[in-house]
């Protein structure tokens, strides 16, 4: 019985020895298996950034040999590239500051028309508490900003602001039909 129960001590310890052999090697090939993975890792990063240097941000192109790329640089299709990018940087700021000015010239002419409108509204309503004026000064007045308001036409009429029109009349408007009621364009 004492050899029995010494033999299956020793069994014991064996498959406890064998278990930790072979936890151990697996535990080892792991180890080897995730070295290897970090190490392709660590290489792949590092062509990437070597195959940076032979990359066309312009072109959105990428080379592999430093060959290809310096005849990628004197290319045809990159250089037009280029000059078409300097071209459109070129007339882009200039195009822009033209809108920036136009767009500063039409804000002072508004202001300036706003200006005068409210200067005439003062006007008017000065000369509405100082009392009721001559219709003749008024008619006069009213006729003269009608005449202003008749040279004021563009187009690319040859006709000039004064017509018949302004002198002989008020002439009829045409009618035209209306698509949301059954009403004509007359005043």
């Amino acid at each position: 019985m004492l050899r029995e129960h010494q033999l299956w001590r020793v069994l014991r310890i064996s498959c406890s020895f064998y278990y930790l052999v072979a936890s151990t090697a697996c535990f080892v090939h792991m180890m080897k298996i995730q070295v290897i993975a970090e190490r392709e890792q660590k290489i792949q990063t590092e062509v990437k950034e070597i195959r940076k240097v032979f990359y066309c941000d312009l072109c959105n192109k990428q080379y592999k040999l430093a060959m290809e790329f310096e005849v990628h640089l004197s290319s045809y299709d990159h250089n037009h590239r280029k000059r078409f990018k300097e071209m459109k940087e070129m007339h882009g700021s200039s195009s822009r500051d033209d809108r920036q000015k136009r767009e500063q010239l039409r804000q002072e002419r508004e202001m300036a028309k706003f200006a005068q409108i409210a200067d005439a509204h003062k006007q008017q309503h000065q000369n509405d508490q100082a009392g009721a004026t001559p219709t003749t000064l008024r008619s006069a007045t009213a006729l003269a900003d009608l005449n202003q308001r008749k040279t004021l036409k563009f187009g690319f009429s040859s006709k000039t602001g004064s017509s018949k029109n302004s002198f002989g009349g008020a002439a009829k408007k045409a009618k035209v039909a209306s698509v949301f009621s059954n009403d004509s364009d007359e005043d």
